[in-house]
């Protein structure tokens, strides 16, 4: 069983920037204030700790207020019934754990009790991350349209989880499911081979 998500707190912080900015090819470093602006501007935050030590988080942004970059300002004029994935981050050497799922599904539990009926995120097609379109596509998430980043020309696509099931149904996993990796590979921007699925890191 991985860890189970928690809160992040101010003290937190520190050390999740670290973290992000180890995965900055894929979520974009950040400086501490602008880490901090983030977290507090996040409508779900999480992480998930061992030993004292992060091992991963997410950020997820509502479509009230300004919106924090291109792709937050995307998921707000289409699909304002998503709770954004701003950034998913997991460390390398935890992946294949479940961490990107059990954030996820934490992520879901908020979000459904909080009357969004999607999940939204995008995944980078230039540079390519077929490790997290896999993840993505394992759990339901469609396609919802595509764009360039006019930050750093980076091509990617957006996605959103279906309407078919509930919510939270996407991050069941069925007795006969194989298991979901959850580290870097869900980051939405490096390379990963399928079977090490990269953490869904947002660019």
């Amino acid at each position: 069983m991985p860890p189970v998500p928690r809160r992040i707190l101010p003290a937190d912080q520190p050390a999740l920037l670290a973290l992000n900015n180890q995965h900055a090819e894929a979520v974009n470093a950040l400086p501490p204030e602008g880490f901090a602006a983030l977290c507090a501007r996040a409508a779900w935050s999480g992480a998930v700790w061992e030993g004292g030590r992060p091992l991963g988080f997410l950020l997820a942004l509502g479509p009230e207020g300004p919106a924090t970059g291109p792709n937050h300002a995307w998921m707000q004029a289409h699909h304002p019934e998503a709770a954004y994935i701003d950034r998913v981050v997991v460390e390398a050497a935890a992946q294949g754990r479940g961490l990107g799922r059990a954030l996820y599904a934490a992520l879901a539990a908020w979000a459904a009790g909080a009357g969004f009926t999607r999940l939204g995120c995008e995944v980078n097609l230039d540079p390519p991350n077929p490790g997290s379109m896999a993840f993505h596509a394992r759990l339901g998430f469609e396609t919802a349209g595509e764009a360039t980043d006019p930050r750093n020309g980076k091509r990617l696509r957006y996605l959103v989880t279906g309407t078919r099931r509930p919510l939270i149904a996407h991050f069941l996993r069925s007795p006969d499911e194989a298991p979901l990796s959850g580290a870097p590979g869900l980051n939405t921007s490096p390379a990963e081979p399928p079977d090490r699925v990269a953490d869904p890191q947002i660019a």
